[in-house]
């Protein structure tokens, strides 16, 4: 069984992609996955994304202090730890 550890980010700078977010967040641990949602037809920044960790430690070294990008404080939550192999019902 496979977890993933994720952290929901608000307050993104619109100039802060994927790209920076796995950078920046690198620092803390190994990044599994970064994400920063588009609007669809507009193509422009929503401002909302996460980070995916390898380890539960990474997650908690991140959660203890603040952070910003662009000069824009980030509002961080933790995501519930869920299991990423597949289950049919």
């Amino acid at each position: 069984m496979v977890r993933k550890y994720t952290i929901n980010i608000t307050n993104i700078p619109w100039t802060v992609g994927r790209h920076e977010l796995w950078l920046y967040f690198s620092q803390f641990g190994c990044v599994k996955n970064a994400f920063v949602a588009f609007d669809k037809i507009s193509g422009l920044h929503q401002g909302y994304g996460h980070v995916t960790f390898l380890k539960k430690e990474c997650i908690n070294a991140v959660l203890e202090r603040k952070h910003s990008l662009e000069g824009k404080d980030l509002v961080l939550y933790k995501k519930k730890e869920t299991d990423q192999s597949n289950t049919f019902n």
